[in-house]
């Protein structure tokens, strides 16, 4: 399992995984920074591409450390990730698979299979995602 997530983040340390039918829940948390202090914790929920035949969630210890930097203008700093964009919910590769996915057939046919076989995504997140991509496609070429 530590593989898995080695393959997201090398700083994810595996703690425990629970399966729930078709779908796995695998806990984790960053490993933490010696030099900051822990101000809160918080559980979040990632999905990300299938790990065998079950969906993943990926159930992440999200921390919040104080801020010793008066000059940043906060008292807090939350963790941040490079696979998972800000606010995100699902995993920048599981957002890439879908868009591979979605050139290929319909955003209601592409929901159909993506919830059957990898995750619970509705047909409007699928075209979110391709609506996000379009303008990211069209800064690249301005």
């Amino acid at each position: 399992m530590q593989d898995f997530l080695d393959e997201l983040s090398p700083k994810l340390k595996f703690i425990r995984k629970e399966t729930h039918g078709k779908t796995i829940w695998i806990y984790c948390e960053s490993e933490h920074d010696n030099g900051k202090r822990i101000h809160s914790r918080a559980e979040r929920v990632i999905r990300d591409i299938n790990y065998g035949n079950y969906k993943v969630e990926l159930h992440i210890l999200w921390k919040k450390y104080f801020c010793e930097d008066p000059s940043v203008g906060k008292t807090t700093l939350s963790e941040k990730f490079d696979f998972i964009p800000p606010r995100g919910r699902r995993t920048k590769r599981l957002d890439e698979m879908l868009l591979s996915m979605q050139k290929e057939m319909s955003a209601i046919g592409c929901e159909r299979f993506i919830k059957e076989k990898i995750a619970d995504v509705s047909n409007s997140t699928i075209l979110r995602i391709l609506k996000k991509n379009e303008r990211k496609d069209k800064h690249k070429k301005d």
